[in-house]
């Protein structure tokens, strides 16, 4: 590199020596490249490069050349896609930004944006010692004490596993946990012992076995409405309008289900269905509703099933070749068989060519023939930029867009479509392919208007299809362009496979499949408890030792899921070696309705030798494991000896639905559990109004820790919202405090007031938000310092406090 730097410092001072070299081609000496105003968004894929460059390889190892701890924490920052310290992203991220604009020059100021690590939620640090524990027929015995010989729990009994705990545990020590396994139903049992009755278990295959099922369709309020047969049995013909069927964890019990059965009995080309009432269903050659029958019809009456690969079946009359469908009519939900027609307003399965999607090339290497390509052989198309002859990836960026797609008269569309993505390396799906739609496209992509649409990337694993469903209401009404763009670097060039692609009306439901089996067959799928038992547990919790007794563990920051057994028997394993795959779909199961912030903490073993682990996820338009990481922003000049970093900004938090590493200490609580609690809409709200009474309150919101080592003028800003100081001093409630020296615990260390202008704060009248300082900051320079928010209430007055959008940064 040296020998190339001073060929290229000869030459060119060879050409400067001739006096008319600029005249001649007009070259103004003075012009410059200095970049500013520029802001770099770190990609996923951007930390593998960082750690893969060898500058950023040789500054490591020149730090501990014996050691090589830096060589191995600039390994760790392509892994976890984060720098553990301010420091590392000072050191590393010069090399970068030269690699991104190398022909910058000096005195450019480029400002990067990257993931800096902040340490996880405060309450996970109450899994410091976790074990668990399946009851046994001994334990049973004990429970039942002689009453029965049933070897499960009940509600009547669940109250006992403290005791058992309690005679089970040996020495335990505050704060240890058990994730406890146990069989468990909802029906007592008689004397001398309980029977357990037939329950329905959901099941995702079909593989023709005859037998009794319940057949169901989940519809947009969540609720299972079963599909088989008239209110009244008299009449012969009509659409069916069920009433919601009650569905816990993928089962149905007898009392809900046996009225609802339906017997699959295999028939010449496909199956007979008949009903409790002891009717076959069928269909005519003209209407989309059902026909019954006490006698096996002659026509119309043969059925098939196909999985959708997402839990749920096309049920479809072969003669007539429409598939039964739950819709919304007239505010009632109700099953009919449908022409495909009805509810599919674009169609291509890939299995050929496709005449609706053409191929628009971005960026593709001479090496690589091509990115995109239809596979006959297996019905799809696909996207890589590995260029297989001479393996390695290249940089490609290649688009596979439709021609368009007229929703002018669509209701509730929907894209559905079947997507397999491998060799992402633990890279992020959508930096690599993004979903796309365009209302403005007329054949060049880089000109239209394009909004980005989420799909779930969170399950792909090896060649496995993945169904895919897009809600496309927004664009109902419309003329649309769909693109698929691809896109891959040197460093990852995964592949991607697309087939089954439709927009279908939203409303119009695929049916589930609920076997009938007995219940204690179903607890044989499951978990053996211990070879000596003989029991089986289908249930597990979450106790915890506190104070000499054993309790149920439950916190107010989140929901705690143990992992229960059936999971594990589904995995067909004792352990779950991969919980990014297993988890966000186990607690969509468990949480079918949760919002955007919600968090669940999951127990489960993570290993064959039984080591429990604890994991947080976090809902945002599907479950993924919660960032240990927040944004932080830096900038860096360009100097004679290169890029130097500048004094820039320290914390940057939203708060809206993220604590955004913020800790709560309670000093003194009457009369409500809690005073803090985030939001994603109001970021931080603190208040002690509870049932109409104000109750006295003291608790502070301490952030996280703020390096202003390199700091120069540093200052914080924030928006908030106050009302019900019921006339009181706004300061004898709401106070702002900074320390230097903040441990663990607010009373034991040194605190110094923020004097801040109560002119810039709301007038309490009105929940606007009002932007509050910037405040100086700089009497702490050179210092790691903590703020605090202090909320204090009084049987007067106890506030509705609410602040976001916390930056504390360089004062320009």
């Amino acid at each position: 590199m040296k020998k190339i730097i001073l060929m290229s410092t000869v030459l060119l001072a060879g050409l400067s020596a001739c006096e008319d070299y600029n005249d001649q081609f007009n070259i103004d000496s003075s012009l410059t490249d200095v970049k500013t105003g520029v802001t770099i968004q770190l990609a996923s894929s951007d930390y593998g490069t960082i750690a893969g460059m060898e500058a950023n390889k040789e500054l490591a190892l020149s730090k501990d050349p014996e050691g090589q701890t830096y060589v191995a924490a600039l390994e760790a920052i392509g892994k976890n896609k984060y720098f553990a310290d301010a420091t590392e992203a000072e050191w590393y991220l010069p090399a970068f930004i030269d690699y991104k604009y190398p022909n910058a020059d000096t005195g450019s100021r480029i400002s990067v944006q990257y993931n800096m690590y902040r340490g996880q939620s405060g309450y996970l640090a109450d899994f410091k010692k976790i074990s668990d524990y399946t009851l046994t027929n001994n334990d049973y015995r004990s429970v039942w004490n002689g009453t029965s010989t049933a070897t499960y729990l009940s509600p009547s009994t669940l109250r006992q596993i403290p005791s058992v705990l309690e005679s089970r545990m040996e020495d335990p020590q505050e704060g240890d946990m058990v994730a406890v396994n146990y069989a468990y139903s909802e029906f007592e049992p008689g004397a001398g012992g309980g029977v357990i009755p037939v329950v329905y278990q959901q099941v995702n295959t079909f593989d023709g076995e005859a037998g009794n099922y319940v057949i169901a369709a989940k519809a947009n309020d969540g609720n299972y409405y079963p599909f088989g047969k008239l209110d009244d049995p008299s009449k012969p013909y009509g659409y069916i309008y069920p009433d919601a069927i009650t569905v816990t964890d993928g089962i149905i019990s007898s009392d809900n289900g046996s009225e609802q059965v339906v017997t699959i009995e295999e028939g010449s080309e496909g199956y007979t269905l008949l009903n409790s009432y002891m009717q076959y269903i069928y269909m005519d050659e003209t209407h989309d509703n059902f026909n019954f029958t006490t006698s096996l019809p002659t026509e119309g009456g043969e059925w098939s099933f196909e999985s959708n690969g997402d839990g749920t079946f096309k049920l479809k009359n072969i003669e007539r070749d429409k598939t039964v469908k739950l819709t919304l009519y007239n505010d009632s939900y109700s099953y009919g068989s449908y022409a495909a027609s009805r509810y599919t307003y674009v169609e291509d399965a890939m299995k050929e060519e496709s005449k609706l999607f053409a191929i628009k090339n971005i960026t593709v290497p001479e090496d690589l023939s091509a990115v995109w390509s239809h596979d006959a052989s297996y019905g799809y198309y696909k996207a890589t930029g590995y260029d297989d002859a001479n393996k390695k990836n290249l940089a490609a960026e290649s688009w596979f867009v439709s021609s368009e797609i007229d929703l002018s008269e669509a209701q509730n569309p929907v894209l559905n479509f079947d997507f397999a993505f491998n060799f992402l390396n633990g890279n992020n799906a959508a930096d690599f392919m993004q979903l796309k739609v365009s209302t403005d496209y007329t054949g060049d992509v880089q000109a239209a208007t394009w909004t980005d649409l989420a799909y779930d990337g969170s399950r792909f694993n090896r060649w496995d299809f993945i169904a895919q469903s897009v809600d496309l209401a927004q664009f109902a009404g419309k003329k649309i362009t769909l693109a698929f763009a691809y896109k891959s670097t040197d460093l990852c060039a995964p592949t991607a496979e697309i087939k089954n692609l439709a927009i279908v009306n939203g409303q119009y439901w695929d049916v589930c499949l609920f076997k009938e089996v007995p219940e204690s067959e179903v607890a044989a799928q499951m978990l053996k408890m211990s070879r000596a038992s003989g029991a089986y547990a289908n249930t597990a919790a979450l106790y915890v030792y506190r104070e000499g007794a054993w309790s149920e563990y439950t916190n107010e920051d989140a929901n705690v899921v143990v992992a229960d057994p059936a999971m594990y028997a589904e995995l067909g394993a004792d352990y779950v070696s991969r919980p990014a795959n297993v988890f966000p779909i186990y607690l969509v199961q468990k949480f079918p309705f949760a919002a955007k912030g919600d968090k669940a903490a999951v127990v489960y073993r993570a290993d064959a030798d039984g080591t429990m682990a604890v994991t947080e996820y976090t809902y945002d338009a599907g479950w993924s494991a919660s960032q240990i990481y927040s944004s932080r922003t830096t900038t860096f000049e360009k100097t004679e000896e290169g890029y130097v970093a500048m004094a820039g900004t320290y914390l940057n938090e939203s708060l809206l639905g993220d604590e955004g590493g913020f800790t709560i200490q309670d000093i003194s609580m009457q009369g409500v559990n809690y005073v803090w609690s985030n939001t994603e809409q109001y970021g931080w709200k603190a208040s002690a109004y509870y049932n109409n009474t104000n109750y006295p309150a003291e608790s502070w919101l301490v952030s996280p820790v703020i390096d202003l080592s390199e700091a120069m003028a540093p200052q914080v800003a924030f928006e908030e919202a106050h009302r019900y100081l019921n006339g009181e001093a706004l300061t004898d409630h709401f106070k702002i405090k900074i320390s230097t020296d903040y441990v663990d615990n607010v009373e034991s260390c040194t605190w110094e007031d923020l004097i801040f202008d109560e002119s810039q704060w709301s007038d309490g009248q009105t929940w606007d938000f009002y932007p509050v300082g910037p405040y100086d900051l700089s009497t702490y320079t050179g210092q790691t310092i903590r703020i605090a928010f202090v909320y204090i209430s009084n049987s007067t007055a106890a506030p509705t406090w609410e602040f976001k959008n916390i930056v504390v940064n360089e004062a320009e």
